[in-house]
């Protein structure tokens, strides 16, 4: 059976290409894999401790070992339930995060990460704010007053791991522009690329995660539940301020540079350059 593990930041497309590999590989389609992501992320940390775990795990091999004991144990209890045929396709943003550990632990396992325009994840996460508006009690969260300081530093981090290292641990990168707009299409160089046998059928009415087992309300958006539309793609040009856009392109701008997000001009920008220039006082208009 094939392990296909997906990450990337949150809002970059994971759950949309865990459904249509999930529906083109005819296997269940399950909610984010925490418990796995959680077992990675302490063998993570037990190796940046390593000080303290050799008091418990002497060699490196040891450590190794009983975290693949204990994460195979997991996905054979999750195998044995949800009764896959060829393939079990599990997806957490947070498996960015870890892609040598997920390497380590399962080597013959395809790893997938999700990249996206820090824009419109920036947009996705500001309509949730906006969806969220009025129906908690007390202080609006960060999403609600648009902190685009904080969503963007967000979004740097998720994708930090890929900064210096364009693809970590052999992982492949799928961008969801692709998956939105040409969703075959970007399958099929996904199967070409990871090996994987895709029926496409049934990509064109995928099946979509039972509701209970799906997000919040207000991090559920229109398109899911729905056939693959593009419709998202670019959507900060018209949820984002000019200000909010410089803010993104300024603290993600390694991103945007490294998988060719190209920056616009933004009003802020040109502000700046039209003071740095000494026309940043219009004159007034002769009558």
């Amino acid at each position: 059976m094939q392990l296909v593990l997906i990450g990337g930041a949150q809002r970059s497309g994971t759950t949309l290409l865990q459904t249509l590999l999930a529906s083109a590989l005819e296997c269940p389609n399950l909610p984010e894999a925490h418990i796995l992501s959680d077992i990675l992320a302490a063998y993570k940390r037990s190796k940046q401790f390593g000080n303290k775990s050799r008091y418990f795990y002497v060699t490196d091999n040891d450590l190794l070992t009983f975290f693949q004991a204990f994460a195979e144990r997991h996905v054979a209890d999750v195998t044995a339930s949800a009764k896959p045929e060829a393939a079990l396709v599990l997806k957490d943003p947070n498996f960015i995060q870890v892609l040598d550990e997920a390497a380590a632990l399962f080597p013959r396992s395809v790893r997938i990460v999700c990249l996206r325009d820090p824009r419109d994840i920036a947009a996705s996460f500001v309509q949730i704010g906006q969806r969220q508006s009025g129906t908690k009690p007390g202080k609006p969260g960060k999403y609600e007053r648009r902190d685009i300081n904080f969503i963007s530093k967000k979004i740097l981090a998720s994708y930090l791991p890929l900064v210096h290292e364009t693809k970590p641990a052999d992982a492949i990168l799928v961008r969801y522009e692709a998956i939105a707009s040409d969703p075959k299409g970007a399958l099929a160089t996904l199967a070409r690329d990871a090996g994987l046998e895709l029926c496409f059928d049934r990509i064109e009415r995928p099946v979509w995660l039972d509701a209970q087992a799906r997000h919040e309300a207000s991090w559920v958006t229109a398109l899911e539940g729905a056939e693959v539309s593009p419709a998202s793609v670019g959507s900060f040009k018209r949820v984002l301020t000019g200000d909010e856009v410089a803010t993104v392109q300024e603290i993600c701008k390694p991103i945007m540079g490294q998988f060719g997000y190209a920056p616009i001009e933004t009003p802020r920008r040109r502000h700046r350059i039209l003071g740095f220039l000494g026309l940043g006082q219009a004159h007034p208009a002769k009558h």
